[in-house]
């Protein structure tokens, strides 16, 4: 997407991502901003249920659904899924309270395409009240804004029960309001927009790496609120969208092991509404930080709901971290509807992460983490349990 303009933003940020981190320069009356991170991953599968799973040989890990990211048992080790280099600036316009932001991601997973993942325009109200137009990251997960920033995070990636899905960002109008409720800092957003998601990489774990399917969030209309005091913060979020799936090229056909043409889901799509629930807590004490989030999707009419949870326990100790999660996947059948219990996906991930910090700006991982899928007998694709260990280098400048 945007693939037209994003080398040309990308080269804009590059010059913007050479200023010292969050300095200014100026330029007449205007001022610049540039900052950018990169995550250098590699990893190794040690194990798991062996077999070809549509076109993918396996054992098989899926570290980013939406980004197509998936660790396999090609042999050798695998830098792609996991690499990234991001460059994200700023401009302030001679009226102060108005700025535009910019961001592009070029990952391996997606064979070093740059995608455009933020572009808006800001307009401070107050202290406390901002309205933002463009393109930006829909806010579903607490660490949706970050979740492209590896030092950000506490894994080598995020865990992708939860986190991935077949769009991410949006194109829309969104408003933010902060205040102070007795103890509470509050943080509210409200949302409204569209995206359009050519050749998902979410569908092509599921359709085969040669299927394209354009998606398309019509309608969204979301909401936000954050409360933080001391050391505990949580946070809550709804989203409401029209979805439809198109398979341009059809899907994946187990009998002939090829892509098998769709023609009701291509003269027709697959559309549907949906509603997304999310909730997150986060206990930040001393040198502990325990985390969990919660997701539910319902879609009325349709013969499935998403759940998905995690819980994750972060000890500090001087330079190192250590951090243990578990993250939970599955899709509960609406009998109702025709579901079947015996055809849904399930899965379930643990990991243990231990992390160096080698100054402010960087840091070392290594992951070990084990996926079980849970799935029922008749679910395809079933990619099966994998055991993989992972290395990362992260640094932001």
């Amino acid at each position: 997407m945007f693939k037209a303009g994003c080398h040309a933003v990308l080269f804009a940020l590059l010059a913007l991502s050479s200023l010292p981190a969050q300095a200014a320069k100026r330029i007449g009356e205007f001022a610049f901003t540039g900052s950018g991170f990169m995550t250098l991953g590699v990893g190794q599968m040690l194990g798991g249920t062996h077999g070809t799973v549509l076109d993918k040989t396996c054992p098989c890990l899926i570290a980013d659904y939406a980004q197509n990211a998936i660790y396999d048992g090609s042999g050798g080790l695998q830098f792609s899924p996991d690499s990234k280099l991001g460059l994200q600036g700023t401009m302030t316009l001679p009226n102060p309270n108005f700025s535009v932001t910019a961001q592009a991601v070029a990952r391996g997973s997606l064979n070093g395409n740059i995608n455009l993942e933020w572009l808006y325009g800001s307009y401070q109200f107050s202290d406390a009240s901002t309205i933002q137009i463009g393109r930006k990251r829909l806010p579903i997960f607490y660490y949706s804004d970050s979740q492209d920033i590896g030092f950000a995070l506490p894994w080598t990636h995020l865990p992708p029960q939860l986190y991935g899905w077949e769009a991410v960002n949006y194109n829309g109008i969104s408003l933010q309001q902060r205040a102070q409720v007795g103890d509470w800092d509050v943080l509210a957003g409200g949302l409204l927009g569209n995206e359009h998601v050519t050749d998902s990489g979410y569908w092509q774990i599921y359709n085969g790496q040669a299927s394209q399917t354009n998606v398309q969030w019509k309608n969204i209309v979301g909401a936000n609120v954050q409360l933080t005091r001391d050391w505990f913060e949580t946070r809550w979020s709804y989203i409401q969208s029209d979805t439809e799936r198109q398979n341009i090229n059809g899907v994946w056909n187990n009998a002939t092991q090829r892509l098998s043409a769709s023609p009701d889901a291509f003269l027709h799509g697959l559309r549907t509404k949906q509603r997304i629930y999310t909730s997150a807590f986060s206990v930040d004490y001393a040198d502990w930080l325990v985390q969990t989030e919660l997701l539910f999707i319902d879609r009325p009419g349709a013969n499935f709901k998403d759940h998905a949870n995690r819980l994750g326990v972060t000890r500090r100790l001087g330079s190192w971290e250590v951090s243990g999660n578990i993250a939970e996947y599955h899709a509960q059948a609406v009998i109702a509807q025709g579901g079947n219990p015996q055809a849904q996906e399930s899965h379930i991930n643990q990991s243990l992460t231990t992390r160096y910090f080698l100054s402010p700006q960087s840091d070392v991982k290594v992951q070990i983490e084990q996926q079980r899928d849970r799935g029922g007998v008749n679910w395809q694709p079933k990619y099966g349990n994998a055991t993989l260990l992972t290395l990362a280098y992260d640094r932001i400048f």
